[in-house]
């Protein structure tokens, strides 16, 4: 049945805005999957629009004052995703920790396994140009890796799950605009100017 919900929805392309609104793609996907699969989808759909993402997560201002940590998926499928994704997260903090001499341990989330893979694309990710070119770097590689994770059953939930994916990334994509970025650079070239003024 899956099969049938994957080709009925748009296959999104990571420079494109997609076709489809999150509660659309959730709605479509919920006479197809069980009710723990469809919270799993729902709550990384819920992540993309608190801003979760290298950009956001993986270094931020504080750890939890809790030291708490959100649950793990239920489904094996999105747990995968989720230690990906987590090593990608705690490749950046290491990144940026190293860039600001900040400890990153209070935000490592220390996923079960390790890909070398995934930490030299975040080195060389951090080595480019911009902080654009930076972001650009580390989407296509969580877009690569969905792409992986969807192989394992290609008309299954783990394709679906894959989608869902990818539409987040184009979903954050989509919600940058020049004129923010170019606002929040006079924003913060004002900050570094004050002290000299």
């Amino acid at each position: 049945m899956i099969a049938y919900l994957l080709a009925s929805l748009p296959t999104p392309r990571l420079a494109e805005p997609p076709a489809l609104e999150p509660a659309t793609f959730l709605e479509r996907c919920r006479g197809f999957v069980s009710e723990e699969r469809w919270r799993d989808l729902d709550e990384l759909l819920a992540a993309r629009s608190e801003g979760q993402g290298a950009a956001s997560t993986a270094m931020p201002d504080r750890a939890p004052r809790d030291g708490s940590r959100p649950d793990r998926p239920r489904d094996p499928v999105a747990r995968t995703w989720h230690d990906l994704s987590a090593q990608i997260d705690d490749a950046v903090a290491i990144q940026r920790g190293a860039n600001t001499r900040r400890d990153p341990t209070p935000y490592l989330q220390r996923p079960s396994g390790y890909r070398v893979d995934l930490v030299e694309a975040v080195e060389r990710a951090f080595g480019a140009q911009n902080p654009g070119a930076r972001e650009r770097a580390l989407d296509e590689l969580r877009w690569r890796l969905a792409d992986e994770l969807a192989l394992g059953e290609p008309d299954g939930f783990a394709a679906l799950y894959a989608r869902a994916v990818q539409l987040r990334v184009a979903w954050r994509w989509a919600q940058w605009e020049a004129a923010a970025g170019w606002t929040a650079l006079e924003t913060s070239l004002r900050t570094l100017e004050a002290p000299h003024a």
